[in-house]
């Protein structure tokens, strides 16, 4: 055999392999701090485990999934819609919500969607503090498919592909919720 020809096969090899050892590679994890009570739980979960579990779930969330904004129910198909708009366009704050109890804001930076929510609370106290970031590119494969069907399986190959980073931190007075990938097995 050739040097080109060993040289292509070993290339595609190593191509065909990186996908599997980067998801076995990834992990997981949700910490929940129980602030004043003192609860905690960690969950960590290798992606490549989650990958193997997408075909299960992708039956429980088809079929009438919707997903309430501000007293609005909006189907998989408008979510769709909406995102193909959002995805071509540039940075930028899109939806800005200010209400006497809350503030939320949607944009997109730097290849991600960020949402943020301030829950002002009750008399004057500080409320929740949620911020979420998922890379544009599994928004768009988790809507990849059609009809009222989200792709699970697509969106966490996609979330391998992407690798490690923060996904979402809750902060309020009762709890300290982190959702984040890396790839140390235990924390």
């Amino acid at each position: 055999m050739s040097g080109k020809k060993t040289f292509g096969i070993a290339l595609l090899t190593a191509g065909l392999a990186i996908g599997p050892a980067a998801a076995a590679d990834l992990w997981l994890h949700l910490k929940v701090d129980g602030g004043r009570h003192g609860e905690q739980a960690e969950i960590n979960l290798p992606l490549s485990m989650m990958e193997s579990f997408a075909p299960m779930l992708q039956g429980k969330v088809r079929g009438g999934s919707r997903i309430r904004l501000r007293d609005r129910d909006y189907d998989v198909d408008e979510l769709r819609r909406i995102w193909r708009q959002l995805e071509d366009g540039p940075d930028a704050t899109y939806v800005t919500v200010n209400d006497p109890d809350s503030k939320v804001k949607i944009a997109k930076r730097g290849g991600y969607l960020v949402m943020t929510a301030l829950d002002r609370g009750r008399d004057g106290h500080d409320g929740d503090n949620v911020e979420a970031r998922i890379p544009v590119s599994v928004v768009g494969a988790l809507l990849s498919s059609s009809g009222d069907e989200l792709d699970v399986g697509a969106a966490l190959r996609e979330l391998v592909r992407y690798g490690e980073g923060e996904l979402m931190t809750v902060v309020s007075d009762e709890e300290t919720v982190r959702i984040w990938i890396d790839a140390v097995a235990e924390r």
